[in-house]
């Protein structure tokens, strides 16, 4: 075997196996371009599936980068949300000739069927008694203060259904009773004199439930017609009620209602 390949080897030196060396190339060169057709796609195909993992690995990662972003960015938008809230209600209450304002943050909401009522995190401690009013934090009626336990007040917000307030349309002096509703709208009842679309509501402080002029929402919607006595009217409040987290206790005033029992 040594030998026959010595042999081979010089044969090949001096170009003996040149003619045999030309005609396999020859002859393989159909095979080899078939092979070569038939193996390239199958490889590319499989480079082409790494590929495809790698980019499906990075995708993957790239979603929990982009969620964890979007929640922080959620995390400073609430925190900068509440900031404003609280300075809103700290410039109000730093300014108050009209009274003693105490700022509370609301800590559990009971929006149950015909109720809507928050409670809030000062009480007693802070001299709050029922019947006194609840404001935004831009001094827009929320509701009033109904029970008072320990370091926890509950309010009764006026989109509750038994919510009813005096208004007045600022304009023009209208009267009629701003009441809520189980869908939490609120409504004009027993609207009687001119009143218009935006025009601006604020308490009347008939009855000695409330102060006079603290702003309550505006005129949305008007239905009926000049035959009906009392006009349908929709009133869109100044403040998100829903939304809002900060509130102000007018602690200054207390209803008629609530001396008459003391």
């Amino acid at each position: 075997m040594v030998g026959l390949a010595l042999m081979l080897a010089v044969m090949t030196e001096v170009g003996l196996l040149s003619p045999f060396q030309g005609l396999f190339l020859r002859v393989s060169a159909p095979f080899e371009r078939v092979l070569t057709g038939i193996f390239s796609p199958v490889a590319s195909v499989l480079s082409d599936a790494g590929e495809l993992n790698d980019l499906q690995d990075e995708n993957a990662q790239l979603r929990i980068e982009n969620e964890a972003l979007r929640n922080r960015i959620t995390d400073l938008e609430q925190a900068e949300q509440r900031v404003r809230e609280l300075e809103e209600a700290l410039g109000i209450t730093s300014g108050a000739g009209e009274g003693t304002r105490e700022v509370a943050n609301i800590v559990h909401r009971d929006n149950s069927a015909f109720t809507n009522v928050v409670t809030i995190d000062i009480g007693a401690n802070k001299g709050l008694v029922p019947g006194m009013v609840v404001l935004s934090s831009q001094g827009t009626l929320i509701g009033t203060v109904t029970r008072v336990v320990g370091d926890l007040s509950f309010v009764r917000l006026i989109t509750d259904s038994r919510s009813k307030v005096s208004a007045t349309v600022e304009a023009t002096g209208a009267e009629g009773i701003v009441q809520g509703s189980p869908d939490r709208t609120l409504s004009l009842g027993l609207a009687q004199g001119e009143i218009r679309v935006g025009d601006t509501l604020v308490t009347a402080g008939l009855g000695g439930n409330f102060p006079r002029g603290i702003p309550i929402g505006e005129v949305k919607e008007i239905s009926g017609t000049s035959q009906d006595l009392f006009k349908d009217v929709t009133v869109e409040p100044r403040v998100r009620i829903s939304t809002v987290d900060t509130v102000l206790v007018d602690t200054s005033f207390v209803p008629q209602s609530f001396l008459g029992a003391e």
